[in-house]
């Protein structure tokens, strides 16, 4: 099993640096023009904004801010986490065992991500090879020797959102992973360690990238191969796209569209989550989302981290809400959003 330190906090660097307009959140064709620096949340609420009040605090939805928080400063305890990679969601530089049956396979018959493997295998083959794989990737004993270690007290784990609202081969396939889910969160309150979930996947990618569940942007390129006859190649660094929030168009490097149902179907599952563990003892928090690329609209991400806040807190008012960057690592991005 891999183990790898995390962040609980998205770090926001002072490095200058340019980014894209964001769209707007329109479901029509929408162009953008370059800008020297994105737009700065604002700082104040509307005045006619009289707030919405939760067990801590008051929030702001049109300035998305907050005010008297009095649980905000208390995130003051070390945190010395691992990531449990490649269980719930299958990552093949992780587990790679797991796709070596892929090899040699062409156009339909290869997985290469968690998607494509339940899509190629089918439900029942591909739920057969996950329970197995569930029972023995993370086990009860490894929890044990995690937490006897001493260097460690608390878990990151990334989930999929199909876990929650199941969707394409997901279906079938992935039937009883918040069973080994309920069970970890067990061990974990048992031997003394917190836990945070993190949504690694979305639906039609969030990053373009395997650990989203769903590759995009992928092309094989077999039939281009000369030499050595019969190879099997794709490309698919380059080409990636990410079609969470919306349909992108490479060649404009634009949303052209924005998928609002995929967005209910993010917040749903952020329900999902709130409603089935919001009195568990082991629970720390949540991260909406993992690593939504750079290009994702900006206004769009932050309303949807706004949007998801307000879910968790309304049932979870003790959790820790862990937003990601986006890989826009400046303060200008995120100066002041959701401050208070």
């Amino acid at each position: 099993m891999i183990l790898r330190p995390f962040a609980l906090a998205a770090v926001l660097s002072f490095l200058a640096a340019k980014t894209k307009a964001e769209p707007t959140d329109s479901s029509s064709s929408t162009n953008t023009t370059d800008s020297p620096t994105p737009s700065p949340t604002p700082n104040d609420p509307d005045p006619n904004d009289k707030g919405k009040a939760f067990k801590h605090f008051t929030a702001f939805s049109s300035s998305q801010t907050c005010a008297s928080d009095s649980h905000a400063l208390p995130f003051n305890n070390q945190i010395r986490g691992v990531n449990l990679g490649g269980w719930m969601v299958l990552e093949p530089w992780i587990t790679p065992s797991l796709f070596y049956q892929f090899l040699g396979g062409g156009v339909g018959e290869t997985g290469m991500d968690h998607y494509s493997f339940c899509e190629v295998l089918g439900p029942e083959e591909g739920n057969k090879q996950l329970r197995r794989h569930w029972e023995s990737w993370v086990t009860e004993d490894i929890v044990k020797e995690l937490a006897g270690s001493g260097a460690v007290n608390s878990l990151r784990v990334p989930v999929g959102d199909f876990m929650f609202e199941p969707y394409g081969p997901y279906v079938g396939c992935t039937d009883g992973a918040l069973d080994y889910l309920d069970t970890l969160l067990d061990w974990a309150h048992s031997y003394g360690l917190s836990v945070l979930l993190d949504v690694h996947t979305q639906k039609d990618s969030q990053n373009g990238f395997d650990n989203s569940g769903q590759s995009m942007g992928f092309q094989w390129t077999s039939g281009l191969s000369t030499y050595p006859r019969d190879l099997t190649t794709f490309q698919h660094w380059p080409i990636r796209s990410a079609n969470w929030m919306g349909e992108f168009d490479p060649h404009q490097i634009n949303y052209t569209s924005i998928n609002h149902d995929n967005i209910k179907h993010s917040l749903k599952v952020i329900k999902g989550i709130v409603d089935r563990y919001h009195d568990h003892p082991s629970l720390l928090g949540v991260e909406p989302v993992n690593e939504p690329w750079e290009l994702t609209p900006l206004k769009l991400l932050k309303k949807f981290y706004w949007d998801a806040y307000l879910i968790v807190k309304s049932k979870a008012p003790y959790w820790k809400f862990i937003i990601h960057d986006s890989f826009r690592f400046n303060v200008e991005t995120w100066g002041g959003f959701m401050k208070g």
